[in-house]
């Protein structure tokens, strides 16, 4: 007797790592200032989980505080009148202040080309007068990334790699194409991506 067994191709799945991008770059700094410890608490779900921050308002938030940070270092450091610090530390925090505040000006603030990242390293545990426990972060790590954004070479493979995909799986001849053996398939595609700009560019270059 002939087999009743059949098989039915149910999707097709393409996992595809994102174009040619520029070198990628961080800045990495150790913070117990009162004023990143807030905007931290203010921003987080909870105070032991990392934070990472791409959206417009946010980031704006933090270049704000960054720059409020400076002039209270550039006046602090006017008021001793050219004496050199016992901190040398201070002198290094304020580099890297001005640093992250270049970056973030660099360009206009998008959420594709930056991505801020506060990682808890210390807290606080005391319980309150209602028992319950409260946690405060007492020192994070900011991670400032930016770069590997996706170059014209990245644009373009993108393209061609779009086009080979509908070449193939939705071809034009009649009868023709692995997704010939369900039409629906035609109208069911889906593209999903990670939260990083140059992949998301990636696939709207090959969508």
């Amino acid at each position: 007797e002939p087999s009743t067994h059949k098989e039915e191709l149910r999707c097709v799945i393409a996992v595809i790592r994102h174009g040619d991008r520029t070198p990628k770059q961080k800045l990495k700094v150790i913070m117990t200032e009162p004023r990143i410890l807030a905007y931290f608490h203010e921003h987080c779900k909870t105070p032991k989980k990392d934070l990472k921050v791409k959206a417009k308002k946010p980031l704006e938030e933090f270049l704000k505080t960054i720059c409020i940070m400076i002039a209270d270092k550039e006046e602090e450091a006017r008021s001793y009148g050219g004496k050199k610090k016992k901190n040398s530390d201070d002198g290094k925090l304020l580099y890297k202040l001005r640093h992250m505040r270049d970056v973030l000006q660099r360009w206009k603030i998008g959420g594709l080309n930056r991505k801020l990242q506060i990682k808890p390293q210390k807290w606080d545990e005391t319980v309150g007068e209602d028992g319950k426990e409260i946690v405060k972060c007492t020192e994070v790590q900011l991670i400032l990334k930016w770069g590997g954004n996706l170059t014209k070479l990245g644009e373009k493979q993108a393209i061609n790699l779009g086009q080979r995909i509908r070449h193939e799986l939705y071809p034009d001849a009649s009868g023709g194409g692995v997704l010939r053996l369900h039409s629906t398939f035609r109208h069911d595609l889906k593209i999903k991506t990670s939260d990083e700009g140059r992949v998301m560019k990636t696939a709207a270059a090959g969508a």
